[in-house]
């Protein structure tokens, strides 16, 4: 059971609430215009970075989630980054929430920036069952993953990496597409000429596009 606030836009609606039980987590969601016509909808998990807040990637996807009609959770770390402990909380959140919304379970794609891209590795390969795909942006995989590729559920992985990355250098994505890709996974890469570290709005409809298409018949 999720314990929210609701404020009404006329784009949809966004929804603060926390998630109980033991350590409290806060979390925001953008629940678009669309589901109110009572058909499952799409849900993008979307990871911010480290001191950043769930705002920040509800503002980012919250244009195109309201055209394409895409639910969008923004979880809220119990740290400055992502600790450890913070992967079941998110687990139970997107599960909570396709048992109260009109989530579809298997059109899940988990998204994140920075450390929150990193994080997105992590926690999609911890818990493979529960999205249909994994968007890290401007984050790395960690070495422990990459160790254990053939070991691991080959869920597909959008890229997106900026070549002017000073925080995580654009070498650490390029390595991690080519282990993916020698591994056998549907890899999609997105390499943004003169990107520097973070968000990419330019590049949210390709990554939707290219998701959309997977979940295709």
């Amino acid at each position: 059971m999720l314990v929210s606030v609701a404020m009404a836009t006329p784009e949809g609606e966004v929804v603060n609430g926390t998630l109980p039980g033991g350590l409290e987590t806060r979390y925001m969601l953008f629940v678009p215009p669309q589901a109110k016509e009572g058909r499952k909808l799409p849900l993008i998990v979307a990871m911010h970075g480290a001191g950043g807040k769930p705002d920040g990637p509800i503002r980012w996807w919250k244009p195109i989630a309201a055209e394409r009609g895409y639910f969008v959770l923004a979880p809220k770390s119990n740290g400055g980054t992502w600790p450890g402990g913070d992967q079941s909380h998110v687990a139970r959140m997107v599960v909570a929430l396709e048992h109260e919304r009109p989530i579809d379970p298997k059109r899940v794609l988990l998204t994140g920036v920075s450390d929150g891209g990193t994080w997105s590795y992590v926690l999609g390969f911890q818990d493979p069952k529960l999205f249909a795909a994994l968007a890290p942006i401007s984050g790395v995989m960690p070495r422990t993953i990459t160790g254990s590729l053939r070991m691991q559920p080959k869920l597909p992985i959008c890229v997106v990496h900026g070549t002017d990355d000073k925080i995580f250098i654009i070498g650490r994505a390029r390595d991690a597409v080519k282990a993916l890709k020698n591994e056998h996974y549907n890899v999609n890469y997105i390499e943004v000429a003169g990107g520097r570290h973070g968000w990419f709005r330019e590049q949210a409809a390709s990554i939707l596009d290219w998701f959309e298409k997977l979940q295709a018949p």
